[in-house]
């Protein structure tokens, strides 16, 4: 069975609110997304360096007022 995260392929939608400003937070995709040029296109078993993750770490960002956070959705065996 392969473990996916439900954040990047479409299962469950983030629904968190700034607590800065009360405005819808917005996914700015995975973190491994930002360790390269190449990185969103590399296989998700490369980051893992030999251990097995077990969650999926997103960048989460407010475009009204700036703020940013990172959080963390568990795998999911599909």
């Amino acid at each position: 069975m392969e473990k996916v995260c439900p954040v990047c392929n479409g299962l469950v939608a983030v629904a968190e609110n700034c607590p800065r400003c009360g405005r819808r937070l917005v996914d700015g995709g995975a973190l491994e997304n930002y360790f390269g040029p190449y990185s969103p296109y590399m296989d998700v078993a490369s980051f893992q360096q030999g251990a097995p993750d077990v969650h999926c770490v997103h960048l989460l960002y407010c475009p009204a007022c700036g703020y940013d956070v990172r959080a963390a959705w568990d795998l999911v065996a599909i």
